[in-house]
């Protein structure tokens, strides 16, 4: 299998001197180079931005069928969406 190079684009920023110093300081401290402290550090807010903005939205019907579905061992016709809906649900609720 062949490995392709992944073309960098750019991105150039302005930030206040006294920001650009943090950010200097900071990846000084980790070892890294400004660029790599940015990029890590950005992409990891990146990634929590949208993590938390993966919200199940159910209009009152389907959270009112997906209810009856987890109440009942089943329920009737059940949209597929919903039946994913309420695995994932299950996946990630940690009983006690």
């Amino acid at each position: 299998m062949a490995q392709h190079a992944v073309q960098p684009s750019r991105m150039d920023l302005r930030v206040p001197q006294e920001v650009r110093d943090i950010i200097d300081r900071a990846a000084s401290m980790e070892g890294r180079t400004r660029t790599d402290f940015v990029i890590a550090a950005a992409l990891e807010r990146a990634e929590q931005v949208i993590e938390r903005r993966k919200v199940i939205r159910l209009t009152m019907q389907d959270q009112d069928l997906l209810v009856r579905s987890l109440l009942e061992d089943r329920a009737e016709e059940v949209p597929q969406y919903v039946e994913d809906i309420a695995r994932e649900y299950a996946g990630r609720v940690v009983s006690e």
